[in-house]
């Protein structure tokens, strides 16, 4: 049925590629560049392709694969590049005549590559493709109505790899008894909550204690309001927690699973799925996965709550109407459920796909941590909001445990808010 409705909407499409264009982007202009060879629908492609660590020459095999099997005899000769999904949509808005063609980025810097006219939306086709994935990561492709992007994984969250040889399996619910682990042990304890990045890290700690900061677009993806309620003395037990880290003797600004194996190494890291191979072999048999603990202030525990969001393929707007809907078709296939299950089969990432969610043998048990973890579903921020709070945790773990200090920390963040719209 899929084949069939495929096929009517390229007929129809070919006859009208004005109308095709104006359903593969909302911009004329290619990026990613590159040539195309033929005519009609036998031609080939060249392409550049971004996509994360561990995942290039799969990348490859599978682009191979869609050159053989594909029912238009379409061939893209494509150029495979690792670019992390953290610094991809920010390479594709600021040098967009060298972006590649299809990239892989994280879910929140969805509404920035919309507002820069780098996303357009996706012709019907697509949008069919796209609903094969849970509620959840069809939601995340969306800026208003309008799907931009296609569903890659729905694991993008963190938890706690740890050291079983320090750690006893009855601690890890309670980050004040992992702390005395390490301190007992010597070792650290790495969760970036200060350094580049921390951010992401840093509001687990304040979803614990029941802060929000939630932002609305528009549908051309533009900030237009937002409550925040990080600024409250809820955000100052918050930050209570954080202390305990910093102030333990044992605190690590990494998110680096190497600091498993480093010469004075860590007991504890906090990282996703993306670590997970690497984790297996730095400790082996003496690897424990488990979700994010509990801080104590006051006599009151809050759980710690990781961000979940997805991994998504964008791809950029081009020129050439053909161009766009071919492109679209491989990015279909790269994130249809053969390619999500051979992605899970060789990094573990887990898919988007409502059938692999089903299958009991697609699991792992750092995705059972994840889907055990307390979770709150990632957003759409200003890009400029992730440093204003980093400004705020590296005040913490420079400052006293006045809590005056803390609640002027929390004063200046929140002023800072007003105006800030990518």
């Amino acid at each position: 049925m899929k084949k069939k409705l495929l096929s009517m909407l390229l007929c129809t499409m070919l006859a009208l590629p004005v109308a095709l264009c104006a359903g593969c982007g909302e911009e004329s202009t290619s990026t990613g560049g590159g040539n195309s060879t033929g005519g009609g629908n036998a031609q080939t492609y060249d392409i550049v392709v971004w996509v994360g660590e561990g995942t290039d020459v799969l990348t490859k095999n599978q682009i191979a694969k869609f050159n053989e099997e594909n029912e238009w005899g379409v061939k893209f000769n494509a150029r495979v590049e690792i670019v992390s999904e953290s610094k991809a949509a920010g390479d594709v808005i600021s040098t967009p005549e060298s972006a590649a063609d299809i990239f892989c980025f994280a879910q929140d810097q969805l509404a920035r590559l919309v507002a820069w006219q780098r996303l357009g939306a996706l012709n019907p086709a697509s949008v069919e493709a796209v609903n094969l994935s849970d509620e959840g990561s069809v939601q995340a492709t969306k800026i208003g109505d309008k799907v931009r992007a296609f569903p890659l994984t729905a694991d993008n969250g963190y938890f706690m790899y740890y050291d079983k040889r320090v750690v006893p399996e009855e601690h890890v619910g309670s980050l004040e008894a992992i702390i005395e682990d390490c301190k007992a042990a010597k070792k650290n304890f790495s969760m970036n909550l200060t350094g580049e990045g921390g951010s992401w890290y840093a509001a687990s700690f304040f979803y614990a204690t029941g802060c929000k900061s939630e932002w609305q677009t528009d549908e051309d993806g533009k900030f237009t309001t937002h409550e925040d309620t990080f600024d409250s003395p809820e955000g100052i037990i918050a930050l209570k927690g954080m202390q305990k880290l910093f102030k333990s003797g044992t605190y690590q600004a990494s998110a680096e699973i190497s600091d498993l194996t480093t010469a004075i190494p860590s007991a504890v890291v906090v990282s996703g799925i993306w670590s997970y191979n690497a984790a297996k072999t730095a400790l082996g048999d003496n690897l424990g996965i488990a979700p994010l603990p509990s801080f104590n202030v006051d006599g009151k525990d809050y759980q710690l709550t990781t961000y979940l969001g997805r991994k998504l393929l964008g791809v950029t707007p081009q020129s050439d109407p053909y161009r766009a809907l071919y492109i679209q078709k491989l990015a279909i296939y790269l994130t249809g459920e053969e390619c999500q299950r051979q992605r899970f089969e060789a990094v573990k990432w887990g898919p988007s796909n409502s059938n692999l969610q089903a299958d009991p043998t697609i699991t792992t048990d750092a995705l059972q941590a994840l889907a055990a973890s307390k979770t709150t579903p990632q957003g759409q921020y200003p890009t400029n909001w992730w440093a204003k709070l980093e400004i705020v945790t590296e005040t913490v773990r420079k400052g006293t445990d006045d809590e005056a200090t803390l609640s002027a920390a929390l004063h200046t963040y929140s002023d800072s808010l007003a105006g800030l719209k990518d």
